[in-house]
């Protein structure tokens, strides 16, 4: 059930980050240090400057930020071949809005905007997830994806170890597949997302998180990938309308273990980790 505030009327749009305003910077940094510890406003912004643009979710009636999503698109070489990608950083919204998917279908016209630029290019989300509920927005909306609990990943993994060589070559360990960015890096606080006994008998794909992440609640990430490619494209052609009247008209359509995620907890990131529109891959 969402609450009124996510029936408030909004506006989403990406914004390159030159064209994002000061007011908006700061109701940005204030969501975000509602969520994280070991952060500051330097930090906030020394990791936004690095970053192509942002995707905002504005309150209609003031303009205020009720969510964000930060964005880097660029290119590496894997087994001597290009490949694209677009990697999300920081991803939240206020916990009022939780059930507005107005984030998720922006972010979905990105992926298409971006795949359509570049048609023979193999093209990825790239992200890397302190949380499950990150995870989950992979493994509930995309078909071919890393780090998967069925396996299949070493074509996955390869183009996940380049693009963490290229992004954070000090912090990425390749053994554990893991970035660990130290003991005075941003965490989730102690209330957000808590993995619980009941929540991975629930969903195998939150127990799967905890098993390649253990070391999460010291704010330690687990890279991962979305295979935007053309087979997800046309499976998605059936299965997002299915899932559709599934969810709405049916009422037969809820993913594994999120009615023991909505119990009262904070969580971070869209907290529909079943967003509409980007396929619904037995992914996370």
């Amino acid at each position: 059930m969402s609450s009124p505030a996510a029936r408030d009327k909004v506006s989403t749009f990406f914004r390159p980050i030159s064209a994002i305003t000061v007011t908006h910077i700061r109701q940005m940094y204030d969501l975000y240090a509602g969520f994280y510890e070991n952060t500051s406003l330097d930090v906030f912004l020394q990791d936004l400057s690095k970053k192509s643009g942002v995707i905002l979710v504005t309150r209609k009636a003031d303009d205020r930020v009720v969510g964000f999503s930060t964005q880097t698109f660029f290119d590496i070489r894997v087994d001597g071949k290009r490949v694209r990608g677009i990697f999300s950083g920081d991803t939240i919204v206020d916990p009022a809005y939780w059930g507005n998917n107005a984030l998720a279908n922006t972010f979905y016209r990105r992926l298409v905007i971006e795949r359509i630029k570049h048609p023979f290019v193999p093209f990825y989300w790239f992200l890397i997830s302190k949380g499950y509920k990150t995870y989950l927005l992979l493994t509930n909306n995309f078909y071919n994806y890393y780090p998967n609990v069925r396996g299949r990943d070493e074509k996955y993994r390869r183009i996940t170890e380049a693009y963490c060589e290229q992004l954070f070559p000090q912090y990425f360990d390749r053994k554990k597949m893991l970035l660990d960015f130290g003991d005075d890096y941003v965490r989730l606080k102690g209330d957000v997302a808590d993995i619980t006994p009941e929540l991975k008998a629930a969903n195998p794909h939150i127990a799967f998180f905890e098993k390649v992440n253990p070391t999460w609640r010291r704010g330690t990430e687990v890279p991962c990938i979305g295979a935007c490619d053309y087979e997800s494209l046309f499976r998605s052609i059936v299965d997002v309308p299915w899932k559709w009247i599934r969810k709405h008209l049916l009422g037969t359509h809820r993913p594994a273990g999120l009615d023991v995620a909505d119990r009262p907890n904070r969580s971070v990131v869209w907290q529909d980790a079943d967003a509409e529109g980007m396929g619904e891959g037995r992914v996370s």
